[in-house]
């Protein structure tokens, strides 16, 4: 081989090396263009945003709880974007169970009947209430803190319209940790002397509202106690075949809960936005809006619980 034959492979051999050199750099560069993004997206997803458990106990346990996970749905979406956060839907079978889990902080943020409340702060004291709800007066004038159990029957029940003609009748509860389903009912059939124990041939706790109402329409059990709420919901799916016989005193909204463990900042983020929430979101749950109440708002509450738990020792 000549000399000069040898100079000229090893050029030739130079510059397909660094074309070779010059096209893998092109190439990486390309490499890291298109995967970049999805380098990107996958911290992003190894990295979410922090998660809240939301808890509701079973007060409509009539409906699945995919069908009321899917009624929180926007509510809780919407309430994530605005407080840089998620929400996920947590159930409970019982109303104790959501009391104990709002209790320990399994759910740090929960939407609880008065009563359930108060038991739930008499077993965490650093519990704290952020709002409560507002829904419609019935003439829809306005939105108000309150609302309104009832003692029904069936209309054609003509025998039935008063809470005395009630007695040797079997009577329907929803549970004893529900406000408006046994507290307050409760509350008033022993003032006026009524001991429910002895005073109905048979007392039956269903679990939840819609149980009570379904059972009144089928003649299960002569009659019950239920909320304004279910009322109107139960008039949907049954008529209008039910007539109210006794109406207990005016019970404080449901209230919005959070576990001490729920950052502070989130905490008061929530308690500042969810009063603006659109009223579109809140469609098919009993609230119609939120408002700051202070802690003593529910101290009628604490009384109505304080004599039950009197009455069972």
């Amino acid at each position: 081989m000549s000399k000069y034959y040898y100079v000229e492979e090893q050029l030739m051999e130079t510059i397909m090396t660094t074309k070779f050199t010059q096209l893998s750099l092109i190439f990486l560069f390309l490499l890291g263009i298109v995967f970049c993004p999805l380098g990107k997206a996958a911290a992003q997803r190894d990295s979410p945003l922090p998660k809240y458990h939301f808890g509701i106990p079973p007060y409509q346990k009539g409906q699945s709880v995919d069908e009321i996970r899917g009624l929180y749905k926007p509510m809780l979406l919407w309430l994530g974007k605005q407080v840089g956060c998620r929400f996920d839907f947590i159930g409970a079978e019982t109303y104790e169970k959501m009391i104990d889990m709002v209790a320990s902080g399994r759910v740090q943020i929960a939407g609880l009947g008065p009563v359930p409340y108060v038991e739930a702060k008499n077993k965490n004291p650093e519990l704290r209430l952020l709002l409560t709800e507002l829904t419609w007066n019935q003439a829809k004038t306005k939105r108000v803190d309150v609302y309104h159990g009832y003692i029904i029957a069936l209309k054609k029940r003509h025998d039935l319209n008063n809470l005395f003609a009630l007695k040797g009748k079997k009577f329907a509860f929803v549970d004893k940790n529900s406000t408006s389903g046994y507290q307050y009912p409760n509350a008033l059939m022993r003032r006026e002397g009524i001991i429910p124990e002895r005073f109905f041939s048979k007392v039956y706790f269903l679990g939840s509202h819609p149980r009570v109402t379904d059972a009144i329409a089928a003649g299960s059990v002569d009659a019950g106690a239920t909320w304004d709420f279910n009322l109107a919901r139960a008039i949907k799916k049954h008529g209008a075949v039910f007539k109210i016989i006794a109406k207990p005193s005016a019970i404080p909204n449901l209230a919005v809960v959070a576990h001490p463990s729920l950052p502070l900042a989130v905490q008061r983020k929530i308690q500042q936005v969810l009063p603006t929430i659109p009223a579109a979101l809140l469609r098919g749950l009993p609230a119609d809006g939120f408002v700051v109440r202070p802690d003593s708002f529910y101290d009628s509450v604490r009384r109505v619980v304080e004599q039950a738990h009197k009455e069972q020792q």
